[in-house]
C-alpha cells in the first residue's frame, strides 16, 4: 500500500514541479549541475550546449559559484564530462569552479551523487523544459534544495519529438518508479 501511495505522490509531482527559471531570473545557489547528454566528435550536442551556456550564465552573472557537469565519462557517444569541463574551461571558468561526476548514468544518480559525493544541499538544475521539471522532482525527493533552470537547445524539429517522447514515455515511468522503490 504504502509503494502504491508513493507512485500516486509521484506521478503527481512529476506533473508540475514549481516554476521554470531563467538564468537571469534564478535564485542564487552554491552550485548549478549541467546534465549531460550525447556528444558528438569531441563536442557537445544542442542539448548539451544549451545547458551549459544557462550554467555559463550562471556562473558569469554569480548566482551559482561552482558549476557541477554530471553525466556519462564512457557514453556510446563519447566522454560527456571531458567535453563538457573543457566547453566551460575554454569559456573562463576555472579548475576551481568546476566540479566533475563521470558515474551519473542517469538524473536520478546525478542528484544522489550531488548530495552524497560533494555534500550538496542547495542546487539549480540546468536542463530543457522538459526535463528539468523531472530533475526537480527526483532532487526534492531526495532532500535537496533545487529550482530548475531553462536551458535552450538549437536543434531539429525531429530532435525536440524524440527528446519529448523519450521523456514522457520513458523517462517519466522510470523516476516515478525510482521514487515509489526509494530507489
Amino acid at each position: 500500500m504504502a509503494y502504491v501511495t508513493r507512485l500516486r505522490g509521484a506521478v503527481a509531482g512529476l506533473a508540475g514541479s514549481g516554476p521554470l527559471y531563467s538564468p537571469d531570473d534564478a535564485p542564487p545557489a552554491p552550485v548549478a549541475i549541467a546534465f549531460g547528454a550525447s556528444v558528438r566528435g569531441g563536442r557537445p550536442g544542442s542539448f548539451v550546449e544549451g545547458r551549459l551556456e544557462a550554467a555559463l550564465r550562471l556562473y558569469r552573472i554569480g548566482k551559482v559559484q561552482r558549476i557541477l557537469v554530471s553525466g556519462n565519462a564512457n557514453g556510446l557517444s563519447g566522454d560527456e564530462i571531458e567535453v563538457m569541463t573543457r566547453w566551460l574551461r575554454e569559456r573562463g571558468v576555472p579548475d576551481e569552479a568546476l566540479l566533475t561526476d563521470g558515474a551519473a548514468l542517469d538524473t536520478y544518480l546525478s542528484c544522489v551523487h550531488a548530495r552524497d559525493r560533494f555534500g550538496i544541499d542547495r542546487v539549480l538544475l540546468v536542463s530543457q523544459f522538459f526535463h528539468a521539471r523531472r530533475a526537480v522532482v527526483l532532487a526534492r525527493h531526495l532532500g535537496l534544495d533545487a529550482d530548475a533552470v531553462r536551458a535552450e537547445a538549437g536543434c531539429s524539429r525531429r530532435a525536440w519529438v524524440r527528446n519529448l517522447a523519450r521523456e514522457y514515455l520513458l523517462s517519466r515511468p522510470k523516476a516515478a518508479l525510482d521514487i515509489a522503490r526509494n530507489r
